[in-house]
């Protein structure tokens, strides 16, 4: 119910501020719109977290649509194309080799990314490119994130990474610190897992999960 309270305002803020930039005069305007239809995605993705973390924890699990009938690559493709435009400034360098059909939910396997590239963003260098690799190999299919930057200091802290709400000793306090946990939940669906491992020289958090049959 909450959410469905929250999302219809949101829709009409998204909505007025699509017919505003019809009509907007000058770049500063445009500015303006482009920044409110940010803080829209983001205030969407926070009831998104909310709810899946209700889910999970009421319903037993994220519950998945898989359909290996239809490509991943550009699902994925399209994630990383929408945080390019989302973060001006910054480079994001993908790679695809998905030659097989992966039997998955290819929204959730988006989510998964976009919670991955987002963290990545977040807390890697920012005049480091992050750095995304999906493939199919031998039974299963495997995707990475990596980002140059601070590794993560303590055993406790890792941890604690796939933890509700855990956002660490970062500066930025933005998001509920949702977005690794329901990775991790979304990889643990599909019969998968989230690692991450962490050095001065990387820090990678990579999802593997098995190639299965399309069910019958």
């Amino acid at each position: 119910m909450l959410g469905h309270d929250l999302r219809n305002p949101l829709a009409s803020i998204s909505a007025g501020a699509r017919i505003l930039d019809r009509t907007a005069q000058t770049e500063k305007e445009h500015q303006v719109i482009a920044m409110m239809q940010t803080t829209v995605m983001r205030m969407a993705g926070l009831i998104d977290d909310v709810l899946d973390l209700a889910r999970g924890r009421l319903g037993g699990g994220i519950g998945l649509n898989r359909d290996q009938g239809k490509p991943l690559e550009p699902v994925l493709v399209g994630v990383v194309d929408e945080l390019r435009l989302a973060s001006p400034g910054r480079v994001i360098h993908a790679d695809f080799k998905i030659d097989r059909p992966v039997n998955c939910d290819r929204s959730r396997l988006g989510q998964l990314l976009s919670n991955l590239v987002g963290n990545a963003l977040t807390h890697g260098a920012s005049s480091k490119p992050v750095f995304v690799h999906g493939e199919t190999r031998g039974e299963s299919f495997e995707l990475w994130v990596s980002n140059v930057g601070q590794p993560i200091p303590e055993a406790a802290a890792m941890e604690k990474l796939f933890e509700p709400f855990f956002r660490g000793n970062h500066a930025s306090r933005q998001g509920l610190g949702l977005g690794l946990y329901i990775a991790s939940q979304i990889a643990k669906a599909h019969g998968g897992a989230l690692t991450v491992s962490s050095t001065t020289d990387e820090t990678r958090f990579t999802f593997t999960m098995p190639l299965l049959p399309a069910e019958s």
